[in-house]
């Protein structure tokens, strides 16, 4: 299998740099390695947030204790966990059941839950956020959803993989198992060390080196906020808002705003605030989804936290007087293709309340 190298250069001169472990430079797995991947969760996947590391506070159902630890537990922007398991060399060739045992672990948490442990890592660093508020930031920004709860995804990151794993892998991914391999690299460069990091396995599809036609509307990546919110685009969303999307923009579109929260636009559409949460969760999949024609990738409000990790949404001054425009055109609420139907539609049709969704 071609491996990575990596050169020196200096004019017409190249020479290869010899790899190192990270055992021959006293790095460790959880004081190290885990520590470069907290701080920078791209290596798990693009746009994935932490929930939690290092945790092992799992017991049976009949209350026993469990004795394991998992490595980190992270989250997608589709709403998929993330099981991570590090190895800071070769992994061993049972490491993946390892992973597997976690992922079956993880599939029972709750949404409120996910969102506890969120909360407790953002305390950890300093940002202090209530865990009520924590699962709405889960639910509308990276689509934190029971679904993806129940079958999360796996990453296993090692210096090397042995072939007893990597043919498991590949097995288990054609059982739909979504799991992957993500292989590092340390190399020493006279006083500095540096570390690459490259998935392994699912390899690229032919697809992703081939050429096509063009779509109407481009997919936006997930780290991209894509084009400018203009009028052509808000009455776009106008006609497809749901009644939650429609009370946020109203709100926050008022000449002298105030502070708009969840429960200010659960009274102003006349819904739970779960169903505000599952609303605003609906206009994310909506942008990131192509078919419905956006060119945006983030919401034309913005998310400020106040004190105790209260959201709180706003909308910048012009482009408020943008929508407040286009409000006062032809099209009404009313006649909104809405993203769940009618208004009256969304009251009743919406999946029921979790007993999570505290007022």
């Amino acid at each position: 299998m071609y491996d990575e190298m990596l050169f020196t250069v200096d004019g017409k001169t190249a020479a290869k740099v010899a790899r190192v472990d990270l055992a021959d430079l006293d790095l460790q797995e959880r004081a190290h390695l885990q520590e470069w991947i907290l701080a920078n969760p791209n290596v798990i996947g693009p746009g994935a947030a932490v929930i939690t590391s290092e945790y092992d506070k799992w017991q049976t159902s009949a209350g026993a204790p469990v004795l394991d630890r998992l490595d980190i537990l992270a989250i997608e922007p589709d709403g998929r966990l993330v099981i991570v398991e590090l190895k800071r060399g070769i992994a061993p060739h049972t490491v993946h059941m390892q992973a597997i045992n976690y992922a079956a672990m993880v599939s029972r948490l709750q949404p409120d839950d996910v969102a506890e442990l969120y909360a407790a890592t953002k305390a950890q660093a300093g940002e202090h956020i209530d865990p009520e508020s924590a699962l709405t930031k889960l639910r509308t920004e990276w689509l934190l959803s029971v679904e993806g709860i129940r079958r999360p995804r796996i990453v296993l990151i090692a210096s090397d993989f042995p072939a007893s794993v990597t043919a498991s892998v590949v097995w288990l991914n054609e059982q739909q198992v979504d799991i992957s391999l993500i292989r590092f690299r340390a190399y020493r460069l006279r006083e500095q060390t540096v570390v690459s990091f490259n998935r392994l396995f699912p390899v690229p599809d032919v697809e992703e080196f081939t050429i096509g036609r063009r779509p109407d509307h481009p997919t936006v990546p997930h780290d991209s906020p894509g084009e400018q919110w203009d009028q052509d685009s808000l009455q776009r969303l106008l006609e497809q808002a749901n009644p939650a999307t429609l009370a946020m923009l109203d709100l926050c579109a008022v000449e002298t705003p105030a502070s708009v929260g969840v429960k200010d636009i659960a009274a102003t559409a006349g819904i739970s605030d779960g169903a505000v949460r599952g609303q605003l969760a609906g206009l994310t999949m909506r942008l990131k989804n192509s078919k419905y024609g956006f060119a945006q990738n983030t919401w034309p409000v913005y998310v400020t936290w106040l004190a105790g990790g209260v959201a709180s949404y706003a909308m910048e001054p012009p482009l408020a007087a943008i929508w407040r425009t286009v409000r006062a055109g032809p099209t009404s609420m009313a006649s909104t293709d809405m993203n769940l139907g009618t208004a009256e539609e969304a009251k009743t049709t919406m999946l029921p309340e979790s007993p999570i969704d505290r007022t």
